[in-house]
């Protein structure tokens, strides 16, 4: 079995505590690897090593910007080479069908190292000389150590997304994976191994989220940590973090809403709303997990879904025509089944689905039904809460107004989306609903050079395109006197 170590100032390490943890396979329970299991220690040690590679005079800092973007583009080659590898290895752990983490997963670590290389020279300030003999100027510098924290879920592409800019930007990097999902974070770090990042410009460090995070957290010499999670966890991150008073860049939970009016190409409104809510087993955090569907269409539009939710091909994740596989822990899965009997218990009407599949090699696995409640109300725990599953909850309204109410009836401000074919309406509906991200007619369609900021309690960050690639700079202003000159404000002092 394989033993997944930590990458610390160039070195593959086992952490002094001894302690390893086994990689569950969701879909039978398995081990696939085990984990070595640091501490705050280990995170001491990788956050010095990050600091004296950032110093002025070391190999990373002396690197030019096409050179650091020669790494980036060296990386992404690299993986593309073992991305038949790198899926196999995030689907044993996390549960993702193949054809998600082969086409999806892979690929985004891949484009964000290239895209961030592509525009890494793009890292510009002003100038301007309206005061006579004084140009002022400012300039854009790296922040310094950056933390990046990654989800279990879409593990590597949400690592990348945080990783490449920082890079890209002159920092350098810890990163700490969820302890779900280490496996394929090793194998990005080996490529950027082989592709030649100095030493200490990247480190990897693994452990419980508790005590590495809470490290990285409080860390004095860390200038920003990137953390994807819970709402819950990323309050505790600011907390730990406002001693040091670093920059903290978080993306939160979800419970993003799914407006459906009755003018809408059903068919494809439909088709969406289950790749929104389906996708993954629901654990996305965009995941559009509230159907807000105009009474018109309600029936119609419920129909649909109990005839097509049954077609789904659940099975095996590695199986290439898998459409649908398990949760990605045990515990996971008691937590959305926990959250199906609360549906029940509040009045909340199955449609389809709530069940454990148990069925032959399923009930060595955390499968769950895809779920569809009806006759759902706002203040029901499986309305309000993120439930990161595949559970579907679908409340009425009657016109325009009601819709925009319902779809900020959260405190969650993620993403969201709008069928209809009244562009008029679409624009008005995604001007007031509060939300970082809004899809008109599609769902889960969006280009990396765009930035997004969520609302409410989805976070605080800024992510993608040239504006997320600034977040890892300081702004310098530099102010040039052309020719020395004395101010004159103080009397007495004679003219030299």
């Amino acid at each position: 079995m394989d033993r997944i170590k930590m990458y610390i100032d160039g070195s593959w390490v086992s952490a002094d505590s001894g302690k390893y943890r086994k990689i569950i396979n969701p879909a039978n329970g398995e081990a696939v690897a085990e984990m070595t299991e640091g501490t705050a220690e280990d995170v001491r040690k990788a956050v010095a090593a990050a600091k004296k590679a950032f110093a002025p005079d070391s190999p990373w800092r002396q690197l030019l910007p096409e050179e650091r973007a020669a790494l980036l583009l060296k990386t992404a080659d690299l993986i593309d080479e073992r991305a038949e590898e790198l899926a196999v290895a995030e689907t044993n752990s996390m549960g993702r069908v193949y054809k998600e983490t082969r086409y999806d997963d892979v690929y985004a670590v891949s484009g964000a190292f290239r895209y961030y290389a592509g525009i890494i020279h793009e890292l510009k300030g002003e100038a301007t000389a309206e005061n006579g003999d004084l140009i002022s100027l400012t300039i854009r510098e790296p922040l310094g150590v950056c933390a990046v924290i990654a989800p279990w879920n879409y593990s590597i592409g949400t690592m990348a997304a945080g990783l490449a800019p920082a890079l890209a930007a002159g920092n350098t990097v810890v990163v700490k994976p969820s302890s779900l999902t280490p496996v394929s974070t090793a194998m990005v770090f080996e490529a950027m191994e082989e592709a030649g990042f100095p030493a200490g410009s990247v480190n990897l460090v693994l452990g419980p989220g508790d005590e590495i995070g809470t490290e990285l957290a409080e860390n004095e010499d860390v200038a920003k940590i990137t953390f994807t999670g819970s709402t819950a966890t990323g309050q505790k991150i600011i907390e730990n973090s406002g001693k040091g008073l670093k920059r903290c860049a978080l993306e939160l939970g979800g419970k993003s809403p799914f407006i459906i009016f009755d003018d809408a190409d059903l068919d494809a409104a439909v088709d969406r709303l289950m790749f929104g809510i389906f996708l993954s087993q629901g654990q996305v955090c965009v995941a559009g997990s509230r159907l807000l569907v105009q009474e018109s269409a309600y029936e119609q539009v419920t129909s649909m879904l109990k005839e097509r939710i049954p077609k789904i091909r659940i099975g095996m994740p590695l199986d290439p025509e898998t459409e649908f596989g398990p949760l990605v822990s045990e515990g996971q899965l008691e937590t959305v089944l926990r959250y199906i009997e609360s549906g029940k218990e509040e009045g909340a009407e199955l449609l389809i689905g709530g069940n454990r599949i148990v069925d032959g090699d399923f009930a060595k696995g955390y499968f769950v039904e895809p779920t569809v409640f009806v006759k759902c109300t706002p203040e029901m725990r499986i309305v309000k809460e993120e439930i990161f599953g595949p559970v579907l909850t679908v409340q009425t309204f009657k016109e325009e107004k009601e819709a925009i109410a319902l779809a900020n009836s959260t405190r969650y401000g993620l993403a969201g989306a709008v069928f209809t074919s009244d562009l008029g309406r679409a624009l008005r509906v995604s001007n007031q609903v509060n939300t970082g991200m809004l899809w008109v007619n599609t769902y889960m369609e969006n280009s990396p050079s765009i930035p997004v900021s969520p609302h409410g309690n989805s976070g605080l960050c800024l992510d993608g395109g040239m504006a997320g690639l600034e977040e890892y700079t300081v702004l310098k202003q530099i102010n040039l006197k052309m020719q020395p000159s004395r101010t004159g404000w103080f009397t007495g002092i004679e003219e030299m």
